[in-house]
């Protein structure tokens, strides 16, 4: 993999022209602070922005607090990879594009905010280059609320007994970028790996000081004093995925604690939403005691909105559909978007379609 190095070429130049990372051309999907300066940060995982560029070529300036991989696409196209791990630096997004023609362009975050938190400063183009806002928006809008499965943790990763980086992250394979894409919607991935809802993995205790009940109350997964306001968007559907960090590992919480963090985190969305967002229970694949938890909840929650899938056993295989570190690959996402798409379909009415997975 080559990643985009810093830039010593035009944007060094008069002939540059410079867009602020705030600018109302730049569509941003996903949970973002604006700052005084016009900066825009952000860490989520899959936190993406949007634009329609034309001209030849593209660059940022961002600064990083430690190391966040991003995938770019042009026109629906992956055309580079980049990394940013320093406290300023100018990288090229795009380069060679047809100058003549508007170009899609669509920027997405690979890893999660515990490796890194960005903050861009702006956009640099050629003096002839244009940059305008992506108009044709997406009518639907999905909410993901998970660990490790929904950031994508070793998903570029070759075989289950790779050790992990966060190189091979990749929140654009998961199973909730597809069944999002499937969709036609946009999406946010509210996701840390390791953490539970009642219970994070390893954790000596039954319950953790800090779990995805938390976390998913702010902006930036990095910084706990970010309080989100739930303005930025509103989303048709919640989709949470966990409990496999609560119990893949001993003690586990009771029956009541976990019940309690994981209604705590329904209370959560249908305050932040209104009572008739459509919220969607994943089973993760341990099944069990797990499985039970989750069905009777929902069903003593007696509410239309709120719904669960059967569970994820039995989906994916533990050899070749895995990437890194015992982790799915993108095999194993694709199965699990193909296994929980028809249940999004039921349970939104959203028709489904005769297409590939991808």
């Amino acid at each position: 993999m080559i990643w985009a190095l810093a830039l010593t070429g035009f944007s060094q130049d008069g002939k540059a022209k410079r867009i602020p990372a705030n600018s109302v051309s730049i569509t941003y999907l996903g949970r973002t602070l604006i700052g005084d300066g016009g900066e825009v940060t952000f860490d989520w995982p899959g936190t993406y922005f949007q634009f329609m560029l034309t001209g030849e070529s593209c660059s940022m300036r961002a600064s990083d607090t430690g190391e966040s991989y991003y995938n770019v696409f042009a026109d629906g196209q992956l055309v580079n990879q980049i990394m940013i791990s320093s406290r300023d630096t100018t990288v090229q997004l795009v380069s060679k594009l047809n100058k003549k023609k508007a170009h899609h362009i669509i920027v997405q975050k690979k890893s999660e905010g515990e490796f890194g938190r960005t903050t861009l400063h702006e956009f640099v183009v050629g003096k002839d280059a244009v940059i305008k806002q992506y108009l044709n928006k997406r009518s639907r809008f999905i909410e993901f609320i998970g660990d490790s499965y929904t950031v994508g943790y070793g998903t570029d990763g070759k075989h289950r007994d790779e050790p992990f980086a966060v190189a091979t992250e990749n929140a654009n394979k998961t199973y909730a970028r597809m069944v999002a894409d499937y969709f036609d919607a946009d999406y946010a991935l509210i996701a840390h790996s390791g953490r539970g809802a009642a219970r994070n993995y390893g954790d000596s205790l039954t319950q953790s000081a800090y779990t995805m009940k938390n976390a998913m109350m702010n902006t930036l997964n990095s910084d706990t004093s970010t309080r989100y306001s739930f303005a930025q968007y509103k989303p048709d559907l919640v989709v949470i995925n966990l409990g496999i960090n609560d119990f893949s590992t001993f003690p586990n919480p009771s029956q009541l604690e976990f019940q309690e963090a994981y209604r705590r985190i329904i209370n959560q969305v249908q305050h932040a939403y209104g009572s008739k967002v459509k919220i969607l229970c994943v089973i993760p694949y341990l099944g069990g005691a797990l499985e039970q938890y989750i069905n009777n909840l929902v069903a003593d929650l007696k509410d239309p909105n709120i719904g669960a899938t059967a569970s994820l056993r039995g989906v994916i295989n533990s050899d070749s559909d895995m990437g890194a570190a015992w982790h799915p690959g993108y095999a194993g996402h694709q199965k699990m978007a193909t296994f929980m798409i028809p249940y999004v379909s039921t349970f939104t009415g959203w028709q489904m379609e005769d297409r590939f997975i991808k």
